[in-house]
């Protein structure tokens, strides 16, 4: 879509306010031959158009389009509240780019795209610390963290200090609730994952780190983390599996551990013997949610299942590939291949990425960047004195979201300024009041001041973005796109699309004035059969003149031929231009059953059961084609119509000059 703004944020002249060359005006509303040309670019010269246009038929387009535009404003469809949120939403993720770092995010989405040709295996300890906390209780963590890695180096079992030391509790294991069943302690291992699986710290961490050796602690939103990595694979990607299972629990008698172990054994040796998969994971899986459907798990990912069976999986590389029987918590298992599906290229996976990352926690060091630019763009001073009388007028029940600021309390002074901005301290104690929530008690200094530069980046942020359409001219003409293109289908379809297929009567009319557009040329009530021997095709004729003359029953020919296979003969019936099939160009139209004629690698017999003469097309055989025509009818009348409503000026000498550059 191209267009001419019409948003509340932007003003009606604003060509004029930056004193640009006037190519139209329609009724005040003005575009600039920057804006036309840009427009004028991207629709018919940065793309490859099927039919580009000349700048003067473009421009006839053009401004049919912003007559439509104002039409549509004048009946104030663009403050309908549908309208104004679709808008919103679409201006929203426009936005986005602009309100982040793109070098940065650029670089993100790439170390993305090849991490995320890796699956990665790490077993961690955790040392809890909350994100706020007081410096001498992150610095109690850390110390903490760093005894232990101490021992680690000098030979300590990983698994027995995360089960003595780790604050995560599946690191020990749980025990039965009335919620849920006992789980067994992990020792720290937390199995394979990939890329947007883990806090991005962590992941980093992790995927910078060789194969055996052990991180320093590593700093996330839980506390410190030691993480030791103990394998790296080709990414598995999304796969699709079935098993075969015999439940055996960790902790069984030997007798039944041997047992088990026998019949997955023997399970295996039959698989080997030819017998089907899918047959024996329905008689003997013990998993039986999948053994109703041959063994078949839903897709999953590396992140999804317990390590052995993703390493298992790993050395499979082709669809039906098996592997040998595995153990696991659960029991024994058989695993075949169905299906990998591997990173695609950077390309084809740009837009899942780009999504997913913007939803990341990593999406946070771009923003922050692009604060850090604003602030000195803006000239951002702060006023740390002001924000220090916060820590004793904030306390402990903002974390019940119960928080007042003390009716007594001055709230005046001044706390930070940009771009000729002014927020005060009262401005601030609002925002804390508006965005208290129940959760767990933290360090008061710390959170003021977290909740300080949320403040002040939120509201810098916020006075960009409003700025967006001045600063940058690519989004304001993409903004006017979407505005003015949401517009017109609304209008359109109410003055165009529905009315041609409500009003009955309307196109019953247009169809009587324009019936002699409508009309069939000579054509012919066939059979034609198809078939790729000549001698098939000679007994194909033989067929059709013994059947039934009087309504070319074709399927009596089709049982006659295809008595053996179903493909020998096929067979087209119904009313035929001579365009419709190229065998209509090499027989006689008259009644009766033509020759067989030879067709490129096929032979045709045509069968003529009538011929049709020149005759006018009745309504229900073009409604589909009628109702299109009177769709280009009503806009043409429409367009019309608004040509004559609305003033147009465009500025011919301006004109001329772009023509000459655009199309020399």
């Amino acid at each position: 879509m191209i267009a001419w703004m019409g948003f509340s944020f932007l003003p009606l002249n604003a060509a004029a306010d930056h004193h640009e060359l006037v190519l139209i005006e329609i009724n005040g509303r003005t575009i600039t031959q920057s804006e036309f040309e840009m427009v004028y670019r991207k629709n018919n010269l940065d793309i490859q158009v099927a039919d580009p246009k000349s700048v003067e038929e473009y421009l006839e387009l053009y401004i049919n389009f912003n007559l439509k535009v104002l039409e549509a404003m004048s009946l104030g469809l663009d403050t309908n509240e549908a309208f104004l949120q679709e808008l919103e939403g679409y201006r929203e993720e426009l936005a986005k780019p602009y309100l982040r770092d793109q070098e940065v995010s650029d670089r993100l989405m790439e170390e993305a795209y090849e991490r995320l040709h890796y699956d990665i295996r790490a077993s961690h300890i955790l040392f809890s610390v909350a994100e706020h906390a007081p410096p001498e209780d992150t610095l109690e963590a850390y110390r903490r963290a760093m005894d232990v890695r101490g021992q680690l180096l000098e030979g300590a079992s990983f698994e027995e200090m995360a089960r003595q030391h780790s604050d995560d509790p599946s690191a020990t294991g749980m025990e039965a609730t009335a919620n849920r069943p006992a789980m067994p302690g992990n020792d720290g291992d937390l199995g394979y994952f990939t890329v947007l699986n883990m806090v991005y710290p962590f992941e980093s961490a992790a995927y910078n780190t060789p194969v055996g050796e052990i991180t320093k602690p590593v700093r996330t939103s839980f506390g410190y983390h030691l993480i030791k990595v103990t394998d790296r694979l080709p990414a598995m990607g999304r796969v699709t599996v079935s098993h075969i299972m015999v439940n055996v629990p960790q902790g069984a008698e030997k007798d039944a551990q041997k047992e088990a172990k026998e019949k997955i054994e023997e399970i295996y040796d039959k698989i080997g013997e030819g017998e089907d998969f899918g047959s024996l994971a329905s008689r003997f899986s013990d998993d039986r949610a999948t053994a109703g459907r041959d063994g078949r798990l839903a897709p999953f990912s590396s992140n999804r299942m317990v390590p052995e069976f993703i390493k298992a999986i790993s050395k499979l590389d082709d669809p039906g590939d098996v592997s040998q029987p595995l153990r696991t918590r659960y029991g024994w298992h058989i695993i075949k291949l169905a299906e990998k599906s591997k990173p695609e290229d950077f390309e084809r996976m740009y837009a899942e990425l780009k999504n997913r990352v913007s939803r990341d926690s990593r999406a946070k060091l771009s923003e922050e960047i692009t604060v850090d630019r604003l602030k000195k763009e803006y000239d951002y001073r702060g006023n740390t004195t002001a924000l220090e009388m916060f820590y004793d007028l904030v306390d402990a029940s903002i974390f019940q979201a119960r928080w007042e600021p003390e009716e007594d309390a001055t709230l005046d002074e001044v706390l930070f300024t940009f771009d000729d901005k002014v927020f005060t301290q009262q401005d601030f104690a609002s925002y804390l009041e508006r965005n208290q929530s129940m959760r767990t008690p933290e360090n008061l200094v710390s959170y003021v001041n977290t909740m300080y530069e949320s403040f002040v980046s939120g509201e810098i942020l916020a006075h960009e973005d409003a700025r967006l359409e001045e600063k940058y001219p690519e989004f304001r003409v993409v903004m006017r796109e979407y505005h003015d293109g949401i517009l017109l289908f609304e209008l359109t379809e109410q003055k165009v699309w529905n009315r041609a297929v409500e009003d009955t009567l309307g196109l019953k009319s247009f169809y009587r004035k324009n019936q002699s557009d409508y009309g069939w040329d000579e054509r012919v009530d066939a059979t034609i059969y198809t078939t790729h021997d000549r001698r098939t095709a000679r007994a194909t004729r033989r067929a059709a003149r013994r059947a039934n003359p009087s309504d070319g029953d074709y399927q009596e020919v089709l049982k006659a031929m295809n008595d053996d296979s179903r493909l020998k003969v096929s067979a087209q019936n119904g009313k035929f231009t001579i365009e419709d099939h190229p065998a209509l160009e090499k027989v006689r139209w008259r009644e009766g059953v033509a020759r067989p004629v030879e067709l490129d690698d096929k032979y045709a017999v045509v069968h003529i059961h009538q011929v049709l003469p020149e005759a006018p097309q009745q309504m229900n055989e073009i409604r589909g084609i009628l109702i299109a025509d009177y769709q280009n009818h009503l806009e043409k009348k429409w367009v019309e119509e608004l040509r004559n409503k609305y003033d147009i000026f465009v500025d011919e000498e301006l004109l001329e000059e772009l023509s000459n550059k655009l199309n020399p």
